[in-house]
């Protein structure tokens, strides 16, 4: 990886994250402790459709915008249905979602802007989160993609990078923390349909939503040496929240990208 594209830790208010940090665009990671929820979603649970008390998730919400420095109000949120649907935002948008379930961006998995200020919000707890960075004609744009195993096959985040492409350049990428290769097993079935689709994703038993992920990025001009895996299992790794590990009863993490502004 260069030094364009940075992946590192950060600590701030009690919270940790993961930070990537790409050609004028940032995203965070951020685990699950630091937060006020109480079993099954201890602590930092960043989900209001999850079962656990508003009130909790709108703190949590609150501490995770002031650590990494993007106001609540500005964050725009999807209503994820594992589908391939993007939607362009702006000014317009901004904190749709970030205060309730009622005004989020219903039924889509993937969000791309050109507005500096906003951050771009996915929701996950195994699934993979993808943030892709690009320059169009009026300056950085970027998006935030949701990528279940069914979006993956779908292309979902192929067709992200391909519509930041039809206006700019692609810059980089990266891969967030998501089950990895060693925890998402699969039925015969479905081990075929990815490599039909991902050509030697597929292991015996198991599949590699990284790798997926990958291929398509780079099948969209993302070049190679700027893609970023962040290689972290949400399954297998305590200081994530996994759906599959937890038996469905669990919280949610957001991935959170914005413009670094000069």
């Amino acid at each position: 990886m260069s030094d364009r594209f940075a992946l590192e830790w950060r600590e701030a208010g009690g919270l940790t994250w993961l930070q990537w940090n790409g050609a004028g665009v940032a995203a965070a990671f951020p685990t699950r402790e630091g937060g006020v929820s109480q079993a099954p979603f201890a602590s930092l649970n960043l989900g209001l459709s999850v079962g656990d008390e508003p009130g909790n998730v709108l703190e949590n919400r609150r501490r995770v915008s002031a650590a990494v420095g993007v106001p609540q109000e500005r964050l725009v949120v999807p209503g994820q249905v594992h589908g391939t649907t993007l939607a362009w935002v702006g000014e317009a948008e901004a904190g749709r979602g970030a205060f309730d379930r009622e005004t989020v961006i219903h039924d889509h998995d993937g969000l791309l802007t050109a507005t500096p200020g906003l951050g771009l919000a996915v929701s996950y707890a195994d699934c993979v989160p993808v943030v892709i960075a690009a320059r169009g004609a009026d300056g950085l744009e970027f998006a935030a993609v949701h990528a279940g195993w069914r979006g993956m096959l779908a292309g979902i985040v192929e067709q992200a990078a391909a519509a930041l492409a039809r206006r700019g350049r692609l810059l980089g990428a990266v891969v967030g923390p998501s089950i990895g290769p060693c925890c998402f097993t699969v039925d015969e079935r479905l081990r075929r349909r990815f490599n039909e689709r991902f050509p030697g994703t597929a292991g015996e038993h198991n599949v590699d939503l990284w790798a997926c992920a990958g291929r398509d990025l780079e099948a969209a001009g993302v070049p190679p040496a700027a893609v970023t895996i962040a290689a972290l299992c949400t399954a297998s790794d305590a200081r994530f929240f996994s759906h599959r590990r937890d038996g469905g009863s669990t919280g949610r993490h957001l991935a959170i990208a914005w413009r670094q502004e000069a």
